[in-house]
C-alpha cells in the first residue's frame, strides 16, 4: 500500500479530471453552490483552497473577486489548475495542507476544504491540527467549507464494496473498499484499452473514517458557528462562519 501521496502522483492524477465526470461538470457544480451561498470577494478577499486539485473550487472562486491560494500536493494537478486559470488571481502551491499557513500572509476571507480532502490526511490528529489552524487564520465574518463523504454512519456490506466510478468505451474506473475500525482500505482500478486490449492497474490507500460531528465540535470549540449542514449521495457538505 503507498501513501495517499504517492497514489496521486504515480495514479490517479492523470485521470483524476475524467473520473470526477470531467472538469466543467465539477466547475459548474462548484459554482452554482457558491453563487447559491452568495458568495463574492471584495477588493483584496483572500480565499484558500485546501486540496484544489485541478481547481474546480478555485476557479469559481477567483471569478467570484477572491484572491486564491490553491494548495496541493499534487503538482500534475496543480497544472492543470494553472492551464484553466489563464489570468486570474489564483497562487498556486505545491505543499502539504498542514503548512499552509505557511503560505499565507495574513487573514484570509474564506477557507474551503472540498473533495473528501481531510480524511487524506494521515491520523485524526491532523485534521484536528488542520482544524484549528482554520479557525485561527480565518478574519472576523469569514466562512469556512468543508465537504467529506459519509464513512462513518453507512458502512457497504458485500458487493456494495464494489462501487463503479465512470465508464466509456476506453476506460473503466472502479474502487474496492474495505471498512476497517480507523480506516477505508481503497483500492483503486483502472481498466483501460490500448491498441484494442484491455490492460488494468490497481493502487491502493487509506481515507480516515472521519465523523462529520466530531469535525463541526471542534470548529465550533474554536469559535466557529455551524451555519449549514447537506447530505447529497452520501457527500457531507458543512458552512462554517467565524462570528464578526
Amino acid at each position: 500500500m503507498v501513501t495517499v501521496k504517492r497514489h496521486y502522483d504515480a495514479f490517479l492524477a492523470g485521470v483524476f479530471s475524467w473520473i470526477i465526470g470531467d472538469f466543467d461538470n465539477a466547475y459548474r457544480k462548484n459554482k452554482a453552490f457558491f453563487d447559491a451561498l452568495g458568495l463574492s470577494g471584495r477588493p483584496d478577499s483572500i480565499a484558500v483552497d485546501l486540496g484544489s486539485g485541478p481547481g474546480c473550487q478555485s476557479i469559481p472562486l477567483a471569478e467570484a473577486g477572491f484572491e486564491v491560494l490553491a494548495i496541493d500536493f499534487c503538482q500534475e494537478l496543480l497544472d492543470e489548475l494553472a492551464g484553466h486559470a489563464g489570468s486570474l488571481a489564483i497562487r498556486t502551491v505545491c505543499a502539504d495542507i498542514l503548512d499552509f499557513r505557511q503560505h499565507l500572509a495574513g487573514q484570509a476571507d474564506l477557507i474551503v476544504c472540498m473533495g473528501d480532502t481531510l480524511v487524506h490526511l494521515p491520523d485524526r490528529q491532523s485534521v484536528d491540527t488542520l482544524l484549528i489552524d482554520v479557525a485561527g487564520a480565518l478574519n472576523p465574518g469569514g466562512t469556512f467549507i468543508y465537504a467529506i463523504r459519509d464513512y462513518v454512519e453507512y458502512v457497504p456490506q458485500g458487493s456494495e464494496r464494489f462501487v463503479p466510478i465512470r465508464a466509456t468505451d476506453e476506460q473503466i474506473f472502479t474502487c474496492f473498499l474495505d471498512y476497517r475500525d480507523d480506516v477505508v482500505h481503497v483500492h483503486d482500478v483502472l481498466h483501460r484499452k490500448i491498441d484494442g486490449e484491455w490492460t488494468f492497474n490497481v493502487s491502493d490507500y487509506q481515507k480516515l473514517r472521519v465523523d462529520s460531528r466530531a469535525v463541526d465540535e471542534v470548529l465550533v470549540r474554536n469559535g466557529l458557528v455551524i451555519a449549514e449542514r447537506r447530505i447529497e449521495n452520501g457527500l457531507i457538505t458543512v458552512v462554517a462562519r467565524r462570528p464578526e
